[in-house]
């Protein structure tokens, strides 16, 4: 699974963490919220109950109660209030019209307790009359003596419950005496209502907060990865030929500044040592090719007169083959070093690759006579490129003489030259022993050799890959092993082809 991008993450735990703490309050304030407007409605109960001390007289009043209270909210609200009066056995002495038909008042559980706060003799005055309005949470409790502006005082402690039924879902409130105890039940439909669209306001809020915490997150997250951005670019342009890039100082965060002067110091030391290394091997390579020409001038001539067959005459010609195999090093290494430092030179001028190639296959036809070695060739006339003939000459002949060597007897090569728009792709095959999968990232470095190869017999130090792979880059081009197994591997080489010439 890809991972996410760190930005993505950065405006994703913003969101979360933004989301919790939002949803942590709003889940907070509407609780309380609730359990505020739960109270206000108890406390209009309270009043509405305390406020009206003459339905104790007789069982007429109980029914003059029901009217005073339903005149409190009007008759375009009819069904806002009910009343339930029963007495201390349980009976019901009054049910207001009203009533839910789907609520039992003998399934109410009316029992109140006693309150010790009550005084000792309770006796109910006179209210001031029947004209209150509704007003959630601005009247008194309505208990104890004068409570409530000399309403009725309740010797029990009241109780409250939450109840649904058909016509919708209403607070009861039970207020009562030794006597009688008094159901108050008002609609909690519309309060219930208006905590859901303050429910469904907040969620709404909430998404879309949510929404501009992830943005803000992101464009935070950018504006602070943008020096990353900035020290990626630079790291991508440096090559053996761009060691001198640096990454541009920022004055906009230490922790950043401090991480692009690491780098930086980092890079010249790099390309101090670089240097010094592509250096060494230059001068190396370089000085050793005057004493290797005068010692192969020296052996061809002792070579030549020693006596023929005698042990000397064999002494000197190993010789001689150990000095052109130092100098084939020598050139190597300081083809190397100089294509390390991008000052390896090319001398451009239009070549006929089919021709070229045509040259190496018979030359190499002659290598492989003794393991008996097919070719399937297939060279389309008049491939041009511009390229330096010798450079190109030797990446080529590298690649063709490891397909012969790394073979096996009456084993194939098979070579085919593409052309196509502005490229031209060589690819090469040959039969053997393929190379390990774990070996293949490696084929390309210095002095490397496949294990598997049978190393006794074939002959070479390990630079014609690199070699031909670094020609091949100078040139604008591309090579890679593109396969290989048990019985196959598989090189390919891409160019730009050159304007024919007329």
């Amino acid at each position: 699974m890809k991972p996410l991008p760190f930005r993505l993450k950065i405006a994703l735990l913003s969101v979360g963490i933004s989301g919790l703490v939002l949803i942590a309050f709003g889940g907070a304030a509407w609780l309380l919220v609730s359990r505020q407007k739960l109270e206000s409605v108890d406390t209009e109960i309270r009043s509405l109950g305390a406020r009206h001390p003459g339905w104790i007289a007789t069982r007429g009043n109980y029914q003059r109660l029901d009217e005073a209270l339903a005149f409190i909210f009007g008759e375009e609200h009819p069904d806002e209030i009910v009343l339930l009066v029963k007495d201390a056995e349980g009976h019901t002495l009054h049910t207001s019209a009203g009533w839910p038909t789907d609520l039992d008042p003998a399934q109410l559980d009316c029992r109140l307790a006693d309150d010790p706060n009550a005084p000792a003799s309770a006796s109910l005055g006179e209210g001031r009359g029947p004209g209150l309005g509704r007003g959630r949470g601005g009247m008194g409790r309505g208990l104890g003596p004068g409570g409530g502006g000399g309403g009725a005082v309740f010797t029990k402690i009241p109780k409250f419950q939450t109840v649904t039924t058909s016509r919708g879902e209403w607070r009861l409130g039970m207020l009562g005496t030794a006597d009688t105890t008094l159901v108050i039940g008002l609609n909690y439909d519309r309060t219930r209502a208006e905590l859901n669209r303050l429910r469904n306001a907040f969620l709404l809020s909430l998404a879309v907060a949510l929404l501009l915490v992830g943005v803000g997150g992101w464009l935070v997250a950018g504006r602070a990865l943008r020096p990353m951005r900035t020290i990626a670019e630079t790291a991508e342009r440096v090559t053996a030929s761009g060691l001198d890039q640096r990454i541009p100082a920022s004055n906009e965060d230490p922790e950043i500044a401090r991480v692009i002067h690491v780098l930086n110091r980092m890079m010249d030391r790099l390309e101090a040592s670089f240097r010094q290394a592509t250096r060494f091997s230059a001068d190396a390579s370089h000085e050793l090719k005057t004493p290797l020409a005068v010692m192969q001038g020296e052996l061809e001539n002792a070579l030549q007169a020693a006596r023929p067959g005698s042990s000397e005459q064999q002494l000197f010609g190993n010789l001689l083959e150990e000095t052109q195999r130092l100098k084939t090093i020598t050139r190597s290494l300081l083809l190397l070093a100089q294509a390390d430092a991008g000052q390896l030179k090319l001398a451009l001028e239009p070549v006929d690759l089919s021709a070229e190639l045509e040259n190496m296959i018979e030359d190499a036809r002659v290598l492989a006579a003794d393991s008996r070695l097919k070719f399937d060739v297939q060279l389309p006339p008049q491939v041009r490129i511009k390229a330096d003939r010798p450079l190109l000459h030797t990446a080529l002949f590298n690649l063709i003489n490891n397909a012969i060597k790394y073979n096996e007897p009456d084993g194939k090569i098979e070579i085919r030259l593409e052309s196509a728009d502005d490229r031209i792709t060589l690819t090469i095959r040959n039969t053997g022993p393929g190379i390990p999968p774990s070996e293949q990232p490696k084929i390309f470095a210095r002095f490397f050799r496949v294990s598997r190869s049978t190393t006794a017999r074939v002959e070479g130090i390990g630079l014609g890959l690199s070699l031909a792979r670094e020609i091949v880059r100078a040139h604008g081009g591309e090579l890679s092993l593109r396969e290989s197994r048990t019985g196959w591997t598989v090189f390919q080489l891409r160019l730009m082809t050159a304007p024919k010439t007329p």
